[in-house]
């Protein structure tokens, strides 16, 4: 069988390798270059008890509050239009207190075995980059930390262990150093993995090349139509050609090519942006300050921080102006960094959907396949959708109906 996987993400990149791991022909269609989108600046987390749906009530209270504040990490879109409105509608239906719960017990089954997955990716020889460390939230009232704490209780029965740990004053300081004497509450989660996507991104594509994958950038895919028994793709460079399956993995661009085939969950961009800079001390492994909303990892030897979310169409232009609210506010928050070490600014739209759960499963049309919509949790999920989505094509085995494409 000879299957197509358009997007070269880290989505796209990782169905494609367990794709080849069941002896399927693979094209990898990218329409730029491989993780040069959501892939490359996230924070490269691997944190399955937090991979839950951003539908949460308690985010879409503090997004109304904060739509329109200067500094805020949430922002309101410059324009709306249609898809983008249906998004939010969809999104404002999916944030009740019954619904996010369901959604939450169907993320987790998906995101338990990412740990295992990532183990898998590294027996076949793929260096992953992955390394093991806590993930502590910093908070400066008890009250804000107890919040995230009961979210932790809430998860644990369904995940095979949890390990938190509740910090306090000095301890919390002694522990992550770069924190500065109003933190006096943090949450550890303990025995988690972080990752550098980039690297990861590099070593997946050479992996790829070497298993005998067609990988083709600068593809940019126009439409997707079954043809007499087969899938042809449509290039904006003219020319079109058939496969006997395609995994449709493009991220934010999602509905653009789906559309037609029955996928009615808006999937928008929650632009996202971050840089890197010198501190005088590593952290453990995930420093994330909730109140500020920023998460930062330890990233190569240097700190990588990033914020904000601009819910948006995926080909809105980028607002310069964010990037310096982020390292206005990162200043804020973290002032013991070297700020004249700051670089590696990026931005990229993250993947949201309209109940805040991916969408991996079939289209209406026989041979299209769907792999996307994993919002900030791509990194997370990444192994265990590919494993997913591989074995319904290769083998006919059913993923749950929570992330069937088709869903209204």
């Amino acid at each position: 069988m000879h299957v197509a996987v358009i997007g070269g993400g880290v989505i796209g990149l990782t169905t494609a390798w367990y794709l080849r791991q069941r002896n399927a022909e693979v094209t990898l269609l990218e329409m730029a270059e491989p993780g040069n989108g959501a892939s490359w600046g996230n924070a490269g987390q691997i944190l399955p008890a937090k991979s839950l749906p951003l539908s949460e009530p308690g985010n879409l209270t503090y997004a109304l509050k904060s739509f329109f504040k200067k500094n805020s990490p949430v922002t309101a879109p410059k324009s709306l239009s249609p898809h983008l409105v249906n998004f939010l509608f969809r999104f404002a239906q999916n944030s009740t207190e019954s619904r996010f719960h369901k959604s939450s017990l169907e993320m987790l089954q998906l995101g338990r075995d990412a740990f295992s997955e990532y183990a898998v990716i590294e027996a076949q020889g793929i260096k992953t980059t992955r390394k093991s460390g806590p993930f502590t939230a910093a908070f400066s009232q008890r009250k804000i930390a107890d919040g995230m704490f009961h979210e932790y209780e809430r998860v644990r029965p369904f995940l095979e262990s949890l390990n938190i740990e509740i910090l306090e004053g000095a301890e919390l300081r002694k522990r992550e150093p770069l924190l500065e004497k109003n933190f006096n509450y943090g949450l550890q989660l303990n025995n988690q993995s972080f990752i550098d996507p980039p690297q990861f991104v590099t070593n997946l594509v050479n992996a790829l090349n070497k298993s005998g994958t067609n990988l083709r950038n600068q593809h940019k895919v126009n439409e997707i139509k079954r043809v007499g028994g087969k899938i042809e793709l449509n290039f904006s460079h003219g020319k079109s050609e058939s496969f006997d399956a395609v995994v449709v993995a493009t991220g934010a661009w999602l509905n653009r090519l789906t559309e037609s085939h029955g996928v009615r969950m808006p999937v928008v961009a929650g632009v996202g942006y971050s840089m890197s800079v010198e501190v005088p001390h590593q952290t453990q492994g995930m420093l994330y300050f909730p109140e500020a909303r920023l998460a930062t990892t330890n990233y190569r030897d240097r700190l990588r921080i990033s914020t904000f979310m601009q819910m948006t169409d995926v080909e809105t232009p980028r607002d310069s102006r964010r990037t310096q609210r982020l390292l206005s506010l990162a200043k804020e928050v973290i002032p013991k960094a070297n700020w004249e070490t700051v670089s590696d600014f990026w931005s990229g739209g993250r993947p949201l959907s309209g109940d805040g759960k991916p969408l991996i499963g079939s289209s209406k049309t026989e041979g299209i396949y769907i792999n996307s919509g994993h919002g900030m949790w791509g990194i997370t999920l990444a192994p265990v959708s590919a494993r997913e989505i591989s074995n319904l094509i290769m083998e006919g085995k059913p993923i749950s109906p929570a992330f069937n494409p088709l869903r209204k």
